[in-house]
């Protein structure tokens, strides 16, 4: 039967052992408040960078053992504090990227072009460097003469992104789908900027808002040429990042229980008390001053809610659902000629994307040496109706879509793996005034995470490291220990800033006439107010294993 032991009392909780939860006891231990740390999953931490058992495949007499992964290899430009976590924490040291691929697929007809470099390297600065695609002989044969007549429809939408900033503003823009960013586009560009945003949100179409869809944009490739400069880790991410962080805790006298999920929160006069229930139905109490939240979305939703002392607030705020995706590896007998290591893919394509591993990482890298063979990993955000596929069904169809990318490939499939992940990844959702912040509103409790609001234009791996760093910061202050800097990331090119000066100073000039000839000043408005009135909640997704 559950039972509940002896209370044990630490400086600090951390709910949720991801990569959150770790970049935030990795700055306390290192300034000597070690933290415990609870983390749901019994063998391995990380959330969506955990490590998992290796894949074994037997070819030419020899069996070969591959680490896993979910699908998260690389560090984009403007991760500023992911940066800074790995240089203060661990030995890993980032690769460059030399070129992003983009194969685009209508019909039977398949494109590629390398389009990472053409964006970032021509002479165009931003927000137009993307018209350096123009320069590249490539593009000609991914675009007809029709499709000049987007060009207005381009200009008004880099204008709306360089002008309009909803993570500053606060404004999500949830009914608002991806598509109104579209108007006065020919179908093959909508159809590859759409691919763009999956990439950039890893999420379905469907599941893109305009606000989510602009602030990627934002951050990841609109106010600066560079902030698209991708490096990789040099293994998988668990091996890279999560295995050194959650060594440096335990060095530096911190803990990780694995297996425990926090189910209740209840105040102390002393702080707080984490009620958490180990896998086999054991119960246990923690003492601590301080509590970290650093869970996905929908889990810290049911931890506050399940929490008397948390549950009123709860009511008032929104918490992002989870959503699927799919990770598939496919090796081959043979291997393209190099390229580029990564890419996209656009247009009637199933995947959306690629990692050619076998360019990548040790063990791949090892196996290619040695058979001649080659592996890729594509990653699948579709529909519902594509996650309920049969694991069979997804293996031949990602093999028919490789293929058809990479001909030479024919008749040279060896082995395939599809990996499900559970879904726990956010549908990103523009942080407003109904979003968990860093500073809760409940003392002795701070949150952090990739759906965490903070003063950052960050996304996904940067934004869980800002937040991450700006939790522990909060509580160090109050321990007396001096806090870590918070980086931002560059600022934007000269043409960039001038350009979004131009539309915020119209804005403010029009602002007030439009509101005035609104009669509420209300939804008609532009600028009648930095949030929107809550929605309400989406249901959590049903997740498969």
């Amino acid at each position: 039967m559950p039972h509940t032991s002896t209370d044990d009392a630490f400086p600090v909780v951390i709910i949720g052992g991801g990569l959150a939860g770790l970049v935030a006891g990795a700055h306390l231990a290192g300034r000597d408040v070690p933290p415990l740390i609870l983390d749901a999953d019994k063998r391995w931490p990380g959330g969506r960078l955990a490590g998992g058992e290796p894949d074994l495949i037997s070819h030419s007499g020899r069996t070969w053992s591959f680490k896993p992964d979910h699908g998260v290899h690389a560090v984009w430009g403007g991760y500023e504090n992911l940066r800074a976590t790995l240089s203060r924490f661990t030995q890993t040291r980032l690769l460059p990227s030399y070129g992003e691929e983009w194969i685009n697929r209508w019909g039977r007809h398949v494109r590629h072009m390398e389009a990472g470099n053409a964006v970032r390297a021509r002479w165009l600065p931003a927000p137009f460097h993307y018209l350096n695609l123009l320069l590249h002989p490539h593009i000609w044969a991914n675009i007809a003469p029709w499709d000049f007549l987007s060009l207005p429809g381009l200009l008004v939408s880099i204008a709306l992104t360089v002008g309009v900033d909803p993570i500053k503003e606060g404004r999500a823009l949830d009914s608002l789908p991806m598509r109104e960013y579209f108007r006065g586009w020919t179908p093959n560009l909508r159809a590859t900027f759409e691919g763009l945003g999956v990439n950039l949100l890893a999420a379905p179409t469907e599941e893109i808002s305009l606000g989510a869809f602009i602030a990627g944009l934002r951050f990841y490739t609109m106010l600066r040429r560079d902030s698209w400069a991708m490096q990789y880790f040099p293994a998988d991410s668990h091996t890279s990042l999560i295995q050194p962080l959650t060594d440096h805790i335990e060095r530096s006298g911190g803990q990780l229980l694995r297996g425990w999920t926090a189910q209740r929160l209840e105040r102390t006069p002393e702080g707080w008390r984490v009620i958490a229930e180990y896998t086999t139905g054991e119960r246990r109490a923690f003492h601590a001053r301080d509590v970290v939240i650093a869970t996905h979305a929908p889990g810290a939703g049911r931890l506050l809610a399940a929490s008397p002392d948390t549950a009123s607030h709860t009511r008032d705020l929104l918490f992002p659902p989870g959503l699927r995706n799919i990770v598939i590896r496919l090796w081959f007998k043979t291997a393209p000629p190099e390229g580029t290591i990564g890419g996209m893919f656009t247009g009637d394509f199933l995947p959306d994307n690629f990692f050619w591993l076998h360019r990548l990482y040790p063990d791949f890298i090892d196996w290619h040496a040695a058979t001649g063979g080659s592996a890729v990993e594509v990653h699948l955000y579709g529909d519902r109706a594509t996650h309920d596929q049969p694991d069979a069904n997804l293996l031949i169809e990602a093999t028919a879509e490789v293929q058809r990318a990479w001909p030479i490939l024919k008749g040279q499939f060896l082995h395939g793996t599809v990996r499900r992940n559970s879904g726990v990844h956010t549908r990103f959702r523009v942080p407003d005034a109904h979003t968990l912040a860093v500073v809760t509103p409940w003392a002795g409790i701070s949150a952090c995470g990739d759906w965490v609001a903070y003063d950052s234009p960050a996304l996904w791996m940067e934004r869980s490291s800002t937040t991450g760093i700006a939790a522990a910061n909060a509580i160090l202050q109050r321990h007396g220990q001096e806090p870590y800097p918070v980086l931002t990331p560059p600022t934007p090119e000269a043409p960039a800033r001038l350009l979004a000066g131009a539309i915020g100073l119209g804005r403010r000039l029009t602002g007030p006439l439009l509101r005035r000839r609104s009669p509420d000043g209300g939804p008609n408005a532009p600028d009648a107010g930095a949030a929107e009135p809550p929605a309400p909640p989406d249901s959590p997704t049903t997740d498969q294993p």
